[in-house]
C-alpha cells in the first residue's frame, strides 16, 4: 500500500514540474508577434523568454532572431540603451551560429545605439613592441589629402591653414595595364619639398590583377627610391569592396601580387613601407572578416591601414542614417585583429559637414563635435594607430567620379575648421616622420593600484551622438564633470587610502544618465586615523586605541566622538580640549586655530567666525558627537568613507 502511494506521489510531482522545462519557445515568440503593436511591454517580455529558451537549448539562430525582435521593439519604443544592448546580443548569437550576415540589416542602427565607457590614463613608456618601418614609438602622424584643397599647390601652406604641419600627404597612382602606369609626380614633388614629410601612395591596378607586370613594379620602385623620402605604399587597397575595384574577387591572386610587390619594393626601394589597406564596411564583424582572405601575411606587410568615412546618411540613403555611428567604432575590429602585430594607419578618413544626398543639409555641429572627439579620443583608445590621413574634399567636385554624397572640406566651414585646428593641436600628433610623442595611454582596469596625480580620460560612445558631460565620483564624492572629449579630470590618488570606489557616469544631450561604470581602485594614502561605526576602538598612525563610546551612523552620516577625533588629530587632551557645561560649548585648540562647537546647534566657530553646518553636533551619553569632516578640515586634514572597509578614514592633506 505504501509503495503504490509513493508511486502516485512521484507521478503527481512529475506532473507539477515547471512547464518551462518542456515549453515550446515558439508559443512565446508567436504570442509576442501578436502583441507587438498593442502591448509592446508584454511582447518584449515574451521575446526575452523565448530567446532564453532557444539559447538554453542550443538553438542560437532562433535565439538571435528573438533578440533581433527585442532590438527592433526597444528601438521603436525609444528604449535606446536597451536596444543597443539587444543588438550586441543579437550579433553575438548570429556570429556564434555561423550566420553573421543575418545581423547585417541591423548593423548601422545597432552600432549607433551601443553604449561604451572606458577609462584611460597617460604613461610615459609605450611598452615593449617591435617597431615597424617608420613607426614612432608613440604618437600619430598627421596626414592629409590636399590635392583639391587650398594648399593643393604648396603643401608648405598647410601649417598656416590648419595650425600644424602634416607629416604625410596622400596621392594616387594607377596601373592601367602592362607598361601603362601613372604616378602622382606632382604630389610626390610637393611632399618632397616639405621638411620631414612622407608620401602615402595609393597604387591602384585599375587594369585588374591580370594587367600587372613585375617589370612595371620594378620601374615604379626605382622611381620611388629616387624620391628619397619615406613612402607608405597602399598597394591595391580597398580590395574587399565588391563591385567597386577591379582587383576584388580573387584573394589568391591578390596575395600573390601583393607579395611580389613587397619583395620588389624591399629590394629596390628601402624607403618604402608596405601598407595592406581594406575599407571598413558597416557590417557585422563576421562579414568584415572576409577581407582577411586577402591578407598577404605578416612577412609582407609593414603597416595595416583602414579607410572609412563618416556620413550623416550612409551611401546617401535616407533610410540608412549614419549620424549615430561613432567614427572611432570603425577602427575597433581592425585594431583588435592587428594592433599586437602591426602599426595601424587610417588611410582615408573624413567627416561630412554638408549632406549632398538624399537632400542638401548643413550638419556642421555634428561634424565639429565628431572631429574633436575622434582626434582627442583616438590616442586613448588606439595608441598603435600611428597615422591618420584626412580626406579634404567636396564630393560634388567635378573631378570626383564616385557617389556624390558628402562635403568633407576643412577650410570652407569655420566651425569645422576651428574644430580641426583645436583637435590636432595635441602634441600626440606628429608633424614629421621620425618624430615621437612624449608618451602614450593605458586603460584603467578594475582593481588597479594607482599612485600620485593621474589625469583620467574617458572614451565614451552613447546612443546619442552628443554627450553633455561625464561625472567622476570617488567614494561618493563628486570630483568633477568635464563636458568635452576626452572628458579628462586629474585625480590625486595620493589622497585615497587603500581601496576606493571610482564611479564614472556619462550623460546624453538631454542630461539623462546613459551609462555608468564602477571601478575598484587602490590609492597610496596612509590614513592618520580610522574609526569604525559600532566599535569602541580606533587607530592613530597604525596604533589601536580604546574609546569609552563607539561611533554610529544616523541619517546616512557617521558621527564620531569629538574628543577622540581631536586626539587623533594631534590636539593635546588636558590643555586644548575644553567643555563648558554652562554654555554647553566644546573648545578645541590646534594647528593655530580655535574651534567651538555647540551641541544641538548647526553651527561652529573658527577663530571667532561663525560657520553654518549641515548637521548639528549631538550630545549622547555625556559625549559630543559630530561628523568628522568639520574638525578635520579645520585642522588641515581630510575625511573619507571607505565602502570596502566600512570605516571613516582621516588623511593628512
Amino acid at each position: 500500500m505504501k509503495v503504490s502511494r509513493i508511486v502516485v506521489i512521484l507521478l503527481f510531482l512529475l506532473l507539477l514540474t515547471p512547464a518551462a522545462a518542456w515549453a515550446d519557445p515558439w508559443q512565446d515568440y508567436r504570442r509576442a508577434e501578436e502583441l507587438e503593436a498593442g502591448d509592446p511591454v508584454t511582447a518584449e517580455s515574451l521575446y526575452r523568454s523565448a530567446a532564453a529558451a532557444f539559447e538554453a537549448s542550443g538553438d542560437l539562430k532562433n535565439a538571435g532572431l528573438a533578440w533581433q525582435k527585442i532590438f527592433r521593439l526597444c528601438d521603436r519604443q525609444g528604449k535606446l540603451a536597451e536596444a543597443g544592448a539587444a543588438y550586441v546580443k543579437e550579433a553575438a548569437l548570429f556570429q556564434q551560429a555561423g550566420v553573421p550576415d543575418w545581423a547585417w540589416g541591423d548593423t548601422a542602427r545597432g552600432e549607433s545605439l551601443k553604449s561604451v565607457l572606458r577609462l584611460f590614463f597617460p604613461v610615459p613608456d609605450p611598452g615593449r613592441i617591435t617597431l615597424a618601418k617608420f613607426e614612432p614609438a608613440a604618437g600619430t602622424y598627421l596626414g592629409l589629402y590636399e590635392e583639391r584643397g587650398p594648399a593643393g599647390n604648396d603643401y608648405n601652406r598647410v601649417k598656416d591653414l590648419y595650425g600644424r604641419q602634416h607629416a604625410l600627404f596622400l596621392g594616387y597612382g594607377h596601373i592601367y595595364g602592362p607598361g601603362n602606369f601613372v604616378l602622382p609626380r606632382d604630389a610626390m614633388e610637393k611632399a618632397r619639398r616639405v621638411p620631414g614629410a612622407g608620401l602615402v601612395l595609393a597604387l591602384e591596378p585599375n587594369g585588374g590583377l591580370e594587367g600587372l607586370r613585375e617589370g612595371d613594379l620594378v620601374a615604379i620602385a626605382r622611381e620611388l627610391a629616387a624620391l628619397k623620402i619615406p613612402i607608405f605604399l597602399r598597394f591595391a587597397s580597398e580590395m574587399n569592396m565588391e563591385g567597386t575595384n577591379a582587383w576584388h574577387g580573387d584573394p589568391a591572386a591578390y596575395v600573390t601580387w601583393f607579395r611580389r610587390a613587397a619583395t620588389i619594393m624591399r629590394r629596390e626601394a628601402p624607403n618604402v613601407a608596405l601598407v595592406w589597406n581594406p575599407f571598413d564596411i558597416v557590417q557585422p564583424e563576421g562579414v568584415k572578416a572576409a577581407a582577411l582572405e586577402y591578407y598577404p601575411g605578416d612577412d609582407y606587410v609593414d603597416w595595416v591601414g583602414v579607410n572609412f568615412y563618416s556620413d550623416y546618411y550612409l551611401s546617401g540613403r535616407a533610410d540608412q542614417p549614419g549620424a549615430g555611428l561613432d567614427p572611432l567604432q570603425r577602427l575597433d575590429y581592425w585594431y583588435r585583429i592587428f594592433a599586437g602585430r602591426k602599426p595601424l594607419m587610417v588611410g582615408e578618413f573624413a567627416i561630412a559637414h554638408t549632406v549632398l544626398s538624399p537632400g542638401r543639409a548643413d550638419v556642421s555641429r555634428w561634424a565639429a563635435f565628431n572631429i574633436r572627439k575622434f582626434y582627442r579620443t583616438l590616442p586613448l583608445l588606439y595608441p598603435r594607430v600611428k597615422a591618420v590621413v584626412y580626406f579634404d574634399l567636396n564630393e560634388s567636385d567635378p573631378l570626383y567620379t564616385q557617389a556624390k554624397v558628402s562635403d568633407y572640406r576643412l577650410d570652407d566651414n569655420q566651425e569645422v575648421l576651428t574644430a580641426y585646428r583645436e583637435a590636432i593641436a595635441d602634441p600626440h600628433y606628429l608633424e614629421q616622420v621620425g618624430q615621437e610623442a612624449p608618451g602614450t595611454y593605458r586603460e584603467l582596469e578594475d582593481g588597479m593600484a594607482i599612485q600620485g596625480e593621474i589625469t583620467l580620460g574617458a572614451a565614451v560612445k552613447l546612443y546619442d551622438p552628443f554627450i553633455s558631460r561625464v561625472e567622476y565620483y570617488l567614494n561618493g564624492e563628486l570630483l568633477g564633470s568635464p563636458a568635452s572629449p576626452p572628458y579628462q579630470l586629474t585625480v590625486d590618488f595620493n589622497r585615497l587610502p587603500g581601496e576606493g570606489s571610482l564611479v564614472v557616469k556619462a550623460y546624453d544631450s538631454q542630461g539623462r544618465e546613459a551609462i555608468s561604470r564602477t571601478f575598484t581602485v587602490f590609492g597610496s594614502a596612509i590614513p592618520v586615523a580610522t574609526f569604525t561605526p559600532g566599535q569602541k576602538g580606533y587607530t592613530i598612525n597604525g596604533q589601536t586605541q580604546a574609546m569609552d563610546v563607539a561611533p554610529f551612523i544616523e541619517n546616512g552620516r557617521t558621527y564620531v566622538p569629538l574628543r577622540y577625533l581631536a586626539l587623533a588629530l594631534g590636539v593635546p587632551e588636558e590643555e586644548d580640549i575644553g567643555w563648558d557645561a554652562v554654555t554647553e560649548t566644546v573648545t578645541l585648540k590646534g594647528a593655530g586655530h580655535i574651534l567651538r562647537f555647540y551641541p544641538g546647534r548647526a553651527e561652529m566657530e573658527r577663530d571667532g567666525r561663525r560657520q553654518a553646518l549641515d548637521v548639528a553636533p549631538l550630545n549622547r551619553a555625556g559625549r559630543v558627537f559630530l561628523p568628522a569632516r568639520y574638525v578635520a578640515e579645520a585642522l588641515g586634514y581630510r575625511v573619507t568613507w571607505s565602502p570596502a572597509r566600512q570605516q571613516l578614514l582621516v588623511i593628512r592633506e
